[in-house]
């Protein structure tokens, strides 16, 4: 089944109908797909700051490590969303789906405002449990504190993919993840070596490129989802916070991560 939004066709097909080994691998490849391209990050920042020396390979390949924890545990998070929101996608109650991420909403602003914080100011005290030298560290913090300021990027982008995945559209996601890293790569080496009319910024500038990436593609997916170009359409009508919905969905996520 089909429908229409702002002229362009929506797959609204039925997940629990047909071959179900060639439904679980229509919606498992692309998710694959990106979740691999969005952990690429750290890697491709080492690859271009390679250029400018030993200690800034070592402080973005250590605070490079601490990110991509960060990002696990926020995939982790979102999975319980994924859960909730698939079974009522599922059950045909899409107020009930729409409810469930504007709750996703605020626990990802809560999220963002707490690691920008842990950005700001435990940025090199956490860099320096790795024993580095002075220089390392400097380097390593100066990656880290910006990924952690601009998590906030990162965390819609994530929830909107999310929402996407579970409402069973998921070669939307994919190709934002797709196009958002191709971007992240060809910006890369302007921020960090100053070419064109850009600053020479150095490690800063490889992490400032992720944030403004992911901000691109986190924009992109939340403009999807408010207009209504994939299976669910989000809106903020009726919004309040449920801490009980919060509540299981949190206890959720914690068993599935």
């Amino acid at each position: 089944m089909t429908g229409s939004a702002g002229g362009r066709t929506v797959d609204k097909r039925d997940w629990t109908k047909a071959s179900i080994t060639g439904n679980l691998w229509s919606l498992a490849w692309p998710m694959t797909i990106s979740g691999a391209v969005m952990m690429l990050g750290p890697t491709i920042d080492m690859i271009w700051v390679g250029r400018l020396g030993s200690a800034s390979i070592a402080g973005v390949g250590t605070s490079g490590l601490a990110v991509m924890l960060i990002n696990s545990l926020i995939m982790g998070l979102f999975t319980g969303l994924r859960a909730m929101v698939a079974r009522f996608v599922g059950a045909g109650d899409e107020k009930s789906a729409n409810h469930v991420s504007q709750q996703a909403f605020v626990i990802g602003i809560g999220l963002s405002l707490f690691l920008a914080v842990v950005g700001l100011f435990l940025a090199e005290p956490i860099s320096m449990l790795w024993g580095l030298e002075a220089d390392v560290v400097a380097e390593g913090a100066a990656y880290m504190r910006i990924q952690l300021v601009g998590i906030f990027t990162m965390s819609f982008g994530m929830l909107a993919q999310s929402v996407m995945q579970a409402s069973g559209d998921a070669q939307t996601p994919m190709k934002i993840s797709i196009g958002t890293r191709l971007f992240h790569i060809a910006l890369c080496p302007f921020l960090i070596f100053g070419w064109w009319v850009f600053p020479r910024l150095g490690v800063s500038g490889a992490a400032l490129t992720g944030v403004i990436s992911q901000g691109v593609g986190g924009a992109i997916a939340l403009w999807i989802l408010f207009s209504g170009r994939t299976r669910l359409r989000l809106t903020l009508k009726n919004f309040g916070f449920d801490w009980k919905m919060n509540g299981v969905w949190s206890r959720l996520a914690f068993r599935l991560h």
